[in-house]
């Protein structure tokens, strides 16, 4: 008995020691100069109380640069979290759904619909950002096998040190600390930028981008995971565009098809965005993004649709209101620094 002990022991320290040394060498994605904070930005979704977001936003950077839940949040005073990655495959996005509900219970999930066109995954540093601090689950290697390259390997998503292990004379004391700090993210998965592109031209809808641009069998299989997964908790889910140079006029229709097809409100901004106030002169980071005059614009308007999609106002404890409010005051004077 006391061998077994001792042999039990030995390989539960030993786990810990390899789980320890595995999250050390993950690199941290905090902040590239625009507040896009990509570890912090996964890590504070599981940081949030339990059941206390109302709304889930899912999809690329589309997602997490052109919708602030702040601004919805102090407007209609909804809580909700964008849970995006870069270029983010709509099957990563009915990943992210299955490993969220896990941890909060939405009312509305809004999915911005960019991804439904890639025809290949976004490459190892994307997947690298959307896996490595997702929870390891059946779900997150089911997905893994869905997503990553030929020249990827499931086993380096599992155990992240056979991919990283090169990183130890390039580690810093933020390795480390890292793990016993904070990880909520005040801005709730949002990215702000004050960045201004100049030079872009308008937005036009009536501009053939792609002839054949197709939306493939599996993205369309994903999507109608994505509806069912929703149905059977109860979720309204919505589909939106946030306004992009590169859609036209096929992505529009046939994504319109798509939403027709499942029977789900689609919200495209292209052909709407100057209803809005959004310019391309002041509301823009670049072709694909809006910045934070823009993102506060395009949120106020879909957080009218959000609430117009739950069946009834939920309310939390005067704690979790406060915690909000805080974040909302480390967003309003991100905008008031020059």
């Amino acid at each position: 008995m006391k061998k077994a002990a001792k042999i039990i022991s030995f390989l539960l320290i030993l786990i810990g020691l390899i789980s320890f040394w595995q999250k050390v060498f993950i690199p941290k994605w905090e902040s590239d100069g625009k507040w896009e904070p990509v570890t912090t930005m996964v890590d504070g979704y599981f940081a949030e109380d339990t059941n206390t977001i109302d709304v889930l936003y899912l999809g690329s950077s589309n997602a997490f640069y052109d919708i602030n839940p702040l601004v919805i949040y102090e407007k209609y005073g909804i809580t909700g979290y964008v849970l995006g990655s870069g270029e983010q495959p709509i099957a990563c996005s009915y990943y992210y759904l299955q490993e969220a509900l896990k941890h909060q219970t939405p009312k509305v999930v809004v999915l911005d619909c960019l991804s439904v066109y890639a025809a290949e995954g976004p490459g190892e540093e994307q997947n690298r950002k959307a896996y490595d601090y997702m929870p390891l689950s059946v779900e997150k290697i089911a997905s893994l096998r869905e997503n990553i390259g030929e020249d990827e390997s499931v086993a380096s998503y599992i155990f992240p040190i056979i991919r990283y292990h090169g990183r130890i004379w390039d580690l810093k004391v933020r390795d480390f600390t890292y793990l016993f700090s904070d990880r909520d993210y005040p801005l709730k998965g949002y990215a702000f930028s004050k960045q201004q592109v100049e030079n872009l031209p308008e937005l036009n809808m009536d501009v053939v981008l792609h002839e054949n641009i197709e939306i493939s069998e599996k993205n369309k299989n994903y999507l109608t995971k994505i509806h069912e997964l929703c149905k059977e908790n109860d979720i309204q889910l919505l589909f939106i565009k946030t306004p992009n140079i590169e859609w036209g006029r096929y992505e529009h229709e046939k994504m319109v098809a798509q939403a027709v097809e499942l029977g789900i409100p689609f919200i495209d901004y292209n052909p709407i965005y100057k209803d809005l106030g959004i310019t391309v002169d002041e509301c823009f980071l670049d072709g694909a993004h809006l910045n934070y005059k823009g993102a506060e614009k395009l949120s106020q308007h879909l957080g009218e649709t959000v609430v117009s999609l739950m069946q009834e106002m939920p309310e939390y404890s005067q704690g979790v209101y406060k915690e909000w409010d805080e974040d909302l005051a480390v967003f309003r004077d991100l905008v008031r620094e020059k």
